[in-house]
């Protein structure tokens, strides 16, 4: 068996067919993929009457914009689209902007798709994907072969854009395909429609209908869109490659790096119980232990939330400020503790949902909108005034209390907020104007905050769209199953193709007290011994240890090997091509098996995870990206078995695994030419 796999580099052919698709999308101002219905009048592109000009630059070495602009003579509707195309991926990206340069308001504008256009390919397959819904069934990839005249349509639950659905799709054709991501952090809609030579493609906010006054602007979603030729695997590590380089923040100028992150408290919800004292402490014992965290975790509750009973309750969000009680000198000592052992401070924030009774509520009721039968308020950030408040006062706060990664929850569903506060003929507009606000109050914290860098919540990854995935990683990417190895494993399947960059923990419920064990940080309790197997399945770019601090019969020893081999683990697990060996599957009867290949450094690694219940003592693989004439050297860092095998012993053999039950290894490769 052969199973020398293409490296995933881009190709001439890759270029090409971008820019085929670029030069028919964008040659032309009448000619973009947009479209709109102004006035009953359904338009596309920017029409040659409204005088359309453009202007070329180059934003770096890599990447040229082009901007499209032209105004309505009639209804002084002007539309600005920005078109993006990259030298070194075979990528294209577009946003459209409709602004009102008039005296007067515009007439109705209704339907705008930031895209709509047929795309040509033979036996289309549509790849795609349910999202994150606090569900085992979350995550779960399908491949639907669309016939002429089939259609798929998809939209979110709720106005998160990933709650339900997922925005990131492939078009697989018989010789290459699409990758489509939708940069729109709510309530978007796609619409996939097979015709007899391609697919026509609509994709948009999912409702507009509305007015612009005097000086107002709305957006499309932007869109993203990676050609390739060969097949979907080859797709999946151009994609990850193109992420890494373009999308992955970069704080200080730096890519992200694999981290470790740590937390401890004392019984309570939440951190509802975390104070100044224990947490400086528990830092101080980390050390001690020789655990050595690059991030100390503080989650919801460290603000002042008490409910009328005169409990803590961490779901009383509104009043953004450290708790005197608790914090008398904020949370800076605790920032300054974890720098000197070299940790950077992680906080939790949820400044969108505001509980009645809380400070926000009471002192600036006009910056909330509510919907009926929802104790919530959101906070309006398509408010100037409001958001900029906002803006300067987490600014303050971050910088007072040494927060250098700020983490932004989402705890509810607000297209009703939205929804309900529109006036008939301005339909979509508060949506549209709090996602301005959103990106633009992320924006602005990073500019203002050097260094600084965002995880981004809600609900577990209900918001992790690609223009939120620009500014931000998704740490917490579900609230479902933290220690349910065999779904969080197929949770793991699909995150690595499309967002590589993401949180595990190490709980296992099979032997940790099950789901409720992990609710209340300051009620877990683990075994005291290390459980090697939920290490193995908590691997990731980030890991968050489960250890207890707390218990002086922990065996920090076990601990500290486990996690010195995710480090060796980890940058491979974030930068090397990525290569499922299993089917997607949640069955704990299962193997789960991976690998990661740098061919840059003619290193890698397999993963090999023998699930709970599955009665097969070994399993098997063939390696992909094998490089004939090599021979690889493999080491099991757990055990320090050694290996080598010639490539074309691999090729035939394959590579085999053989654990016992609820038990795994991975196993570093490094090739040298014969």
């Amino acid at each position: 068996m052969n199973t020398t796999q293409s490296r995933p580099v881009t190709t001439p052919e890759d270029m090409l067919r971008s820019r085929t698709l670029a030069d028919r999308f964008f040659g032309r101002a009448a000619d973009l993929p947009i479209s709109f219905v102004l006035d009953g009048r359904p338009l596309s592109g920017i029409p040659d009457d409204w005088h359309p000009v453009s202007n070329t630059r180059w934003i770096d070495a890599n990447i040229r914009e082009t901007i499209f602009e032209g105004t309505d003579p009639t209804t002084h509707l002007h539309i600005r689209v920005e078109c993006t195309q990259y030298r070194d991926f075979p990528v294209i990206e577009w946003v459209a902007w409709f602004s009102n340069r008039g005296q007067t308001p515009t007439p109705i504008i209704r339907d705008i798709l930031a895209m709509d256009e047929n795309v040509q390919g033979a036996s289309p397959v549509l790849h795609h994907c349910n999202g994150d819904f606090n569900s085992a069934e979350g995550y779960t990839p399908q491949e639907t072969r669309l016939k002429a005249g089939d259609t798929l349509a998809f939209a979110p639950t709720g106005g998160r854009p990933c709650d339900g659905a997922f925005p990131y799709h492939r078009i697989v054709f018989a010789d290459g395909g699409l990758t489509l991501a939708t940069g729109w952090p709510a309530q978007w809609s796609a619409r996939f429609e097979a015709l007899a030579d391609g697919v026509h493609i609509r994709i948009g906010q999912e409702k507009t209908n509305l007015s612009l006054l005097p000086g107002e602007s709305i957006r499309t979603p932007r869109m993203t869109i990676m050609a390739w030729s060969g097949d979907a695997t080859r797709s999946v590590n151009l994609w990850r490659r193109w992420y890494l380089t373009h999308i992955l923040p970069r704080p200080n100028g730096q890519p992200m790096r694999p981290l470790l992150a740590c937390a401890a408290t004392d019984e309570g919800e939440e951190f509802t119980a975390a104070t100044e004292e224990n947490q400086v402490h528990y830092i101080g014992d980390f050390h001690r232990r020789g655990i050595r965290p690059d991030v100390w975790w503080i989650d919801a509750g460290w603000y002042p939330c008490r409910n009328e009973k005169q409990e803590r309750k961490w779901w009383i969000t509104g009043t953004w400020e450290p708790d005197p009680e608790r914090f008398p000198r904020g949370l800076k000592p605790v920032s300054d503790r974890a720098s000197r052992d070299g940790a950077d401070l992680l906080v939790w924030f949820e400044p969108e949902r505001v509980q009645p009774g809380t400070k926000f509520d009471l002192e600036r009721p006009q910056w909330l909108l509510s919907a009926k039968d929802n104790n919530n308020r959101l906070l309006n950030l398509g408010n100037p005034e409001c958001r900029q408040w906002l803006t300067d006062h987490v600014c303050r706060m971050i910088q007072a209390n040494g927060i250098r990664i700020y983490r932004q929850d989402f705890n509810f569903a607000p297209l009703e907020h939205w929804r309900q506060n529109d006036a008939p003929d301005r339909q979509g507009m508060n949506e549209n104007l709090s996602v301005q606000g959103y990106l633009r109050y992320w924006d602005d914290l990073l500019a203002r905050n050097p260094g600084l860098w965002i995880d981004s919540c809600s609900s577990g990854g209900r918001r992790n769209d690609l223009e939120t995935m620009r500014r931000s990683v998704p740490l917490h990417y579900t609230d479902y199953g933290y220690g349910e190895a065999p779904v969080k494993l197929a949770f793991h399947r699909t995150m690595y193709q499309w967002i590589p960059y993401f949180k595990e923990c190490t709980l296992a419920w099979d032997t940790a007290g099950g789901p409720n064990a992990s609710v209340q940080y300051g009620k877990e309790r683990f075994d005291s011994r290390v459980d090697s197997y939920s290490y193995h399945c908590g691997m990731a770019p980030m890991l968050a240890s489960g250890l207890d601090i707390r218990r002086d019969d922990y065996d920090f020893a076990a601990a500290r090997k486990m996690i010195d081999i995710w480090r060796q683990s980890a940058n491979l697990l974030l930068f090397g091509d990525y290569y499922p060996h299993t089917p997607f599957h949640r069955s704990d009867r299962e193997w789960v098996a991976w690998q990661f290949d740098s061919p840059e450094t003619n290193r890698g690694l397999i993963q090999g995870i023998r699930l709970p219940a599955s009665p097969d003592e070994t399993l098997t693989i063939h390696l992909l990206a094998i490089r004939p004439d090599s021979v690889y050297t493999f080491e099991n860092p757990e055990t320090g078995e050694t290996k080598r095998l010639a490539a074309s012993d691999l090729n035939r053999d394959g590579f085999t695994f053989k654990l016992p039950p609820r038990n795994g290894a991975i196993w570093f490769y490094s090739a040298t030419s014969k």
